[in-house]
């Protein structure tokens, strides 16, 4: 083992790479290719995110042998592409088989608008309106956890959306306010064929054939995209990957539900605004744009008037000793927090290379998260640095400007 830098222990595959040693669940593989890079042959495969792994490695060959014999890898496919060497080519040698996960409806049920049914015994019409942690209370979804501890939530049961019947819709639920209407579904859709005939059937069933595409999207070689309005504040897109350069097909397309709807109510902070004292400002020059949105956090209010009245056209930062809070008024809302969860701010600069300059305002907070909450041109954040400080009595950092390559 101490030789070796590929191995496999139980359903874990480990392999070195510049230096490190990387992992992949092998229950979890869906596709392998061969591929050149750099006149080096590599094993690439894809067990819940991407894996390019070299031929080069000791220890690859007995490792290549036990996975092929385990998936039926297209071995004389793999072994003439590696004897070729000829740059950037790659090739198909496996592709798991998934069972057909959704269903084209002989009816079309107009009821987008509300919402999609859950085949739960009896069917539950569930609102686009529901919140996250609404829906976990109704027992219709499971959470699981990927390996860098992401949530999400998984539909035990089909979900119809007007037309179509789909097996594990699922939902990203990771560091979100569980107390707003859920944001996304997603789903991998497979036909019998692992083919883009999934894509193909979603297509005619949401998009006219005489419209002009280029309204929705785009269809190329490499992939075809579209992304449109299903129902009132609904969006949904569906996206087929091609074998191309630098893409791979796994034979699924990808279909999204977005919810584009507005929860105002969320901004309301009457009961603040009725006690709040402004004991300190930071006023800037400008108005700058609060970078955090309402729907994914709680601080997100309405400016409230009496900082309204105080700046104009202007953007501030605002101190509340009463009642122990701060605030960032941007151009349409503002962010307040709890002063005593904040532990300190950072001023990152950006210089122009690549990609254009800029600074980045962000608090930290207790909880080790932090907040991007003001973006402006680089350098225009340090000079209020030490006002910020003497007003907030918490420290601002200002790192090292980088480049944006």
């Amino acid at each position: 083992m101490e030789n070796k830098e590929i191995w496999i222990e139980g359903d874990i595959l480990f392999y070195k790479d510049h230096g490190n040693v990387e992992n992949a669940n092998i229950q979890s593989l869906k596709y392998a290719y061969a591929q050149i890079l750099g006149n080096v042959p590599f094993l690439f495969v894809f067990a819940d995110h991407q894996h390019y792994i070299s031929t080069e490695l000791q220890g690859f060959g007995e490792v290549y042998h036990k996975l092929s014999d385990r998936f039926r890898f297209d071995d004389e496919t793999f072994f003439a592409v590696c004897k070729a060497r000829k740059e950037d080519e790659k090739v198909k040698i496996w592709a798991k088989k998934m069972p057909q996960n959704y269903q084209i409806l002989d009816e079309y049920l107009n009821d987008g608008d509300f919402g999609y049914e859950v085949y739960t015994e009896p069917k539950q019409m569930i609102s686009w309106d529901t919140t996250y942690e609404q829906l976990e209370a109704l027992g219709c979804i499971e959470a699981y956890f990927t390996d860098f501890g992401a949530k999400y939530l998984r539909f035990k049961y089909p979900v119809r959306i007007e037309g179509i019947l789909i097996d594990q819709l699922e939902v990203y639920a990771d560091n979100v306010s569980t107390n707003r209407p859920v944001q996304e579904f997603f789903v991998d859709l497979y036909d019998e064929t692992n083919t883009d005939k999934s894509y193909k059937k979603l297509r005619e069933l949401w998009i006219d054939d005489d419209v002009d595409i280029n309204q929705y999207g785009y269809e190329r070689d490499d992939q075809c995209y579209l992304q449109f309005a299903l129902a009132n504040g609904i969006n949904a897109s569906i996206c087929y990957t091609y074998d191309e350069e630098y893409a791979y097909d796994d034979g699924s397309t990808s279909l999204h539900f977005y919810n584009k709807r507005e929860y105002k109510s969320f901004l309301e902070n009457k009961e603040y605004e009725e006690v709040m004292e402004i004991s300190g400002l930071l006023s800037f020059p400008n108005k700058l744009d609060i970078n955090v949105k309402y729907i994914d956090h709680d601080g997100v209010k309405h400016i409230p008037l009496k900082v309204k009245e105080l700046l104009k056209e202007k953007s501030d930062i605002w101190l509340d000793s009463v009642n122990h809070k701060i605030g960032f008024a941007g151009t349409d809302t503002a962010l307040i927090l709890d002063l005593e969860k904040i532990t300190y701010f950072t001023i990152q600069n950006v210089l122009p290379a690549k990609g254009s300059g800029y600074a980045d305002f962000m608090v930290h907070l207790t909880t080790e998260d932090y907040l991007y909450v003001f973006i402006e041109d680089t350098y225009f954040f340090d000079q209020f640095a030490g006002q910020l400080e003497q007003m907030t009595k918490k420290s601002v950092e200002i790192p090292e400007a980088y480049y944006n390559c």
